[in-house]
């Protein structure tokens, strides 16, 4: 719990610092996130495993309240994953392509062209307990080649830590099937290599919603995303800020039988 709080303590004293010392101009732009997450073991009792994610973002226009508006964001993205132990995970994207497009709280920004992107992730998860409630920490090393349609692409590192908070509501047990939980979390996202500009801490992710487990390995969850992003001047920021939902099956094979029946 020490290190837990240490962590948490870290991302609000980096997130402050960046505020107080800068005092950004804030852009609003509203959004709709959503992420769909599929996993199973290669056989049973195994510990290798795929999952492959899929993200997709639409964004509104100038803050209006439209956040179907335009793409934001799109992505599908392959891991092998090793399950060294009950509750820790480490898994490799080799490869994955984003296409992002630029976000529009100001008139300047519709004429910003948006790019795809290459990336490799390495990611590390490590889940405890503390009584009922769920902590996990997840870390993740990107290499990020931006722009791989323009003459010079662009390449860079990127550090990512989240802490997760998950409270069962209606059972004792977050694996238990039918749980009804409480989740949030906070992420902050540090960029650094050589095409890479100033603005280092680059991105603060923070998110509350409510999640359901059916089928016993399938959940799904609603929830209010507030994100800030650093622009290259130091000076703007973008705030994010609007729902999102996400799919998670996290070991697909075992959710068959019941499918079946269900249908």
């Amino acid at each position: 719990m020490k290190i837990q709080n240490l962590l948490l303590f870290l991302i609000c004293t980096l997130t402050f610092s960046v505020f107080a010392q800068n005092k950004p101009e804030i852009l609003d732009n509203k959004v709709l996130y959503t992420k769909q997450y599929y996993s199973d073991f290669f056989k049973d009792n195994g510990k290798w495993a795929w999952e492959f994610d899929v993200v997709m973002r639409r964004q509104s226009e100038l803050g209006e309240a439209n956040i179907f508006m335009h793409p934001l964001r799109f992505s599908i993205r392959p891991w092998i994953a090793f399950q060294y132990s009950k509750l820790a995970r480490i898994s490799l994207n080799p490869i994955a392509m984003f296409h992002s497009t630029a976000r529009f709280p100001l008139e300047s920004d519709l004429n910003r062209l948006g790019e795809r992107e290459l990336r490799t992730t390495l990611q590390f998860v490590q889940s405890s307990f503390a009584g009922r409630v769920n902590f996990t920490h997840r870390l993740r090393f990107e290499s990020r080649w931006r722009g791989i349609d323009e003459p010079n692409v662009k390449h860079n590192f990127r550090f990512r830590y989240r802490m997760r908070v998950r409270v069962p509501l209606n059972t004792n047990y977050f694996y238990t099937n039918h749980t009804l939980y409480l989740c949030a979390y906070s992420e902050f996202h540090t960029e650094f290599g050589r095409d890479y500009g100033s603005n280092f801490l680059s991105q603060s992710r923070n998110y509350i919603g409510l999640g359901f487990r059916f089928w016993d390995w399938t959940r799904v969850e609603l929830g209010y995303l507030h994100q800030y992003n650093t622009r290259s001047n130091n000076q703007q920021i973008d705030l994010s800020r609007g729902p999102m939902v996400y799919l998670f099956m996290d070991v697909l094979s075992r959710n068959k039988k019941r499918v079946s029946y269900s249908l």
